[in-house]
């Protein structure tokens, strides 16, 4: 804040002064900025989750491909957050590109794309393009070990960080496997 907004706010009685403190957290929050004093998770809970990874599985109709049958990237890094992926096998093609951001609580991780850009089809010259914003979500940070979980209120998506084996699994409904990646040092 600026100096002569907290000079003046200063001359306000109490009452006013703790009105106008409500009032502008709850823009903070409206707009997205995070409010003096709001909490992150412990440096090594970011550690894990923040980085880049390589796609090392993506499973798909009951199968699990692998490299050369498909390649990608998920990387979060100071708030953004990059993916792309692409596969050629004999139960299709899909590439998706997306970008978009995310941020800390407490206890949870929030994150969306501002775009995203799936291409789906039975062959790179036979696709149909789809282009999306895929909204804000948060998840919830626990752990079990040496396990990291990131977990959204559904339990549509669940990411399992294997802290020690740097990978996580990405899981969907029913704790199904989607893609493992393992980080790039």
């Amino acid at each position: 804040m600026s100096a002569t907004f907290l000079r003046i706010s200063a001359s306000f009685p109490f009452r006013l002064r703790t009105a106008f403190g409500g009032i502008a957290a709850l823009l903070c929050v409206l707009a997205g900025v995070p409010a003096t004093g709001q909490e992150s998770p412990p440096d090594e809970v970011r550690a894990v989750i923040e980085g880049t990874w390589e796609l090392v599985e993506w499973h798909v109709e009951g199968r699990i491909l692998r490299p050369p049958e498909m390649n990608g990237r998920w990387m979060v890094h100071d708030g953004i957050v990059m993916a792309t992926r692409h596969r050629q096998s004999e139960d299709g093609y899909e590439s998706t590109a997306g970008y978009g951001t995310y941020s800390w609580g407490a206890t949870t991780w929030t994150y969306g794309y501002d775009r995203s850009e799936d291409r789906l089809g039975s062959s790179p010259t036979e696709t149909t393009l789809r282009v999306s914003e895929i909204p804000m979500r948060r998840f919830e940070i626990t752990q079990q070990g040496d396990l990291l979980i990131l977990e959204d209120r559904d339990s549509t998506l669940r990411w399992e960080y294997d802290i020690s084996g740097k990978t996580f699994l990405l899981l969907g409904r029913d704790r199904q496997p989607i893609r493992k990646y393992r980080r790039i040092d």
